[in-house]
């Protein structure tokens, strides 16, 4: 397992990347990047932000990204924490711009993410149907991902 900072050109890369999910992160400066036979993990300010192609909880939460964002109820939150995909009956509000398949970025009414995946359908879809499942969970708080790998 080798740790090291990005170069100039992996820097441009990699917010290149982000951009791709809506995510400005220029913010972010001496990126470490890990690569093991598994994993290719990104770090800033070590904790990890970008795991196997996918951003992370800790980079949502930081960055505070402003679009593909889904608000759930309280009710909705114990069972995300545990994995469970969410059901469109738990959101009390959802981005305009969400379209099936795109990555959105599920918070709490608090504010905190608490979970990322992907949407089953697009917004209107979902908002006016309001039954059934909405959004696979690819990673979510309580997972090995936020446990430290």
């Amino acid at each position: 397992m080798s740790r090291h900072i990005l170069s100039k050109k992996d820097y441009r890369n990699f917010m290149e990347t982000l951009k791709k999910y809506n995510i400005d992160g220029t913010s972010m400066l001496d990126i470490e990047v890990e690569n093991n036979k598994k994993n290719e993990i990104y770090y800033f300010s070590s904790k990890p932000v970008f795991y196997n192609g996918m951003p992370t909880l800790y980079l949502i939460n930081y960055l505070k990204v402003q679009t593909h964002n889904i608000t759930v109820d309280n009710g909705a939150v114990p069972h995300l924490m545990n994995g469970s995909n969410l059901f469109a009956p738990g959101i009390a509000e959802m981005s305009s711009d969400i379209k099936k398949g795109d990555m959105v970025f599920i918070k709490n009414l608090e504010g905190l993410y608490i979970a990322i995946g992907t949407a089953n359908d697009d917004t209107d879809v979902i908002m006016s149907e309001k039954k059934g499942e909405a959004v696979k969970i690819l990673h979510y708080l309580n997972d090995s991902i936020m446990k430290g790998i």
